[in-house]
């Protein structure tokens, strides 16, 4: 399953589940509760990252987002397996930005 399928099929479960309650147990959280971070990019990285963003057809926040949320969660995966999954999936998507 490509970036751009993984992310319509996360899109789509929460709009299908969004009215339905949290379970009791589930922890008191404010997911809209986010701190803005900024960095600097040189023009032609920034319209490259806009460009993929474009052709997968998600915003170019939901992208970095994603990159980032990605390279926290290789570094809590210590394992040989985790660190071969994480490449498995890190040569995939670069086909899918070659092709």
């Amino acid at each position: 399953m490509g970036e751009q399928d993984r992310v319509r099929q996360a899109a789509a479960e929460a709009e299908a589940t969004m009215s339905d309650p949290l379970p009791e147990d589930a922890p008191a959280t404010r997911p809209n509760r986010t701190v803005p971070v900024s960095v600097r990019l040189s023009p032609t990285m920034v319209a490259d990252i806009e460009a993929l963003a474009q052709r997968l057809d998600v915003p170019s926040s939901t992208l970095l987002r994603g990159w980032i949320q990605e390279g926290l969660a290789a570094h809590h995966e210590t394992t040989v397996a985790g660190a071969l999954d994480q490449l498995a999936a890190d040569l995939q998507r670069l086909r899918q930005i070659v092709a």
